[in-house]
């Protein structure tokens, strides 16, 4: 049994191939291996510590909430503890599922049931924990035929919107392309790569090699489900505007057209519409999530009582001009234009 569980957590679809032996194993699958190993190991560490500790360390951090600056740290206490919950329970249902399941038919049914009660959870938590509201407009464009969704990206607070305001409302998979630092999260790293999502390497190294990925990821994505990419490539924050002005001082009239975003990356989001053979594009605009870029954010009242605000809008794949790029920065001038209306209309938050 713990071969078998350790075999499970080693693979990328844990593998599924159930004869294939440890020693057999590629590089690919040992360093998955490891990163696995490495990742639920300082799970299980963290709830080994935490867990024993929580009936003296939470009335401390609540009275250290009451008499410092930080006055969310037990709400981020409290969302740390929920979080190890769902990362615990997640690992522990995939692995069941793999061992279980893996020979059935509805095996990455099964799978993306497990991702979405994940991705939920953590949502219903954070909702719960830091009183925050969820307001969305345009839900017509949700609808409709299977597309590619290109959202804003402020935190990793707002990964989860999509897969529930999207996927799941749509009730059909959604494909992300993620960078490959995320796998170093148990729950992603396994459902992540057991289902037909890409993790890819931002450093440069080998950028052909990484949009191939992502051109054979749209070419196998079915009329069934649709796809995600962040076009702004990582979180954006004013601190990552002011550090692109520091070394591409040249970017600086794109920072000026997009004073809340960052300029979209012109490898990954223009390879998709350049190689898109019929999907429709649908953008999502949100606000709320700004301030939480960082642990600071998290303890300093930054989340708390907001309305996280979303708006998406459609463009058929028959509107979508040849021109990819200027199309993108059009559709990135609307995205500007959205958030402008958002910030006049979002309630503004009582802590």
């Amino acid at each position: 049994m713990l071969f078998d569980i350790l075999r499970a957590l080693s693979s990328e679809t844990f593998w599924i191939d159930q004869n294939a032996e440890l020693s057999n194993m590629n590089i690919s699958q040992f360093k998955t291996f490891q990163r696995r190993l490495t990742s639920i190991s300082v799970l299980v560490l963290l709830t080994l510590i935490f867990l024993p500790l929580s009936p003296f360390l939470i009335p401390a951090v609540f009275l250290i909430s009451k008499i410092t600056r930080y006055s969310s740290l037990i709400h981020a206490l409290l969302f740390f503890y929920g979080y190890l919950f769902f990362e615990c329970m997640g690992v522990l249902a995939l692995t069941k599922n793999w061992l279980i399941d893996r020979k059935e038919k509805d095996f990455l049914i099964k799978t993306k049931n497990i991702q979405n009660w994940w991705s939920s959870g953590l949502l219903k938590l954070g909702k719960s924990i830091y009183k925050l509201e969820f307001q969305v407009s345009g839900e017509e464009s949700i609808y409709g035929p299977s597309a590619i969704l290109m959202p804003r990206h402020t935190s990793l607070g707002d990964t989860v919107l999509p897969i529930v305001f999207f996927g799941q409302k749509r009730n059909e998979g959604l494909r992300y392309i993620l960078k490959k630092e995320l796998l170093m999260l148990p729950c992603l790293d396994i459902a992540g790569n057991r289902l037909p999502n890409l993790f890819i390497d931002r450093s440069g190294q080998d950028t052909s090699r990484e949009l191939n990925s992502i051109v054979t990821l749209l070419e196998n994505t079915p009329d069934g489900e649709s796809l995600l990419i962040y076009p702004e490539g990582t979180r954006s924050s004013q601190s990552k505007r002011d550090s692109i002005r520091r070394k591409n001082p040249t970017m600086n009239p794109l920072l000026e057209r997009w004073p809340s975003l960052l300029p979209p990356r012109t490898g990954g989001p223009l390879t998709l519409l350049e190689t898109n053979a019929g999907k429709d594009v649908v953008f999502m605009a949100h606000l709320g999530f700004e301030g939480s870029a960082n642990l600071e954010d998290l303890i300093n009242g930054s989340w708390l009582n907001q309305t996280i605000l979303m708006h998406f809008w459609r463009v058929p794949f028959a509107q979508i001009p040849e021109d990819k790029k200027t199309f993108l920065y059009q559709q990135w001038d609307v995205m500007q234009r959205q958030l402008n209306r958002m910030q006049d209309d979002q309630p503004t938050s009582s802590q």
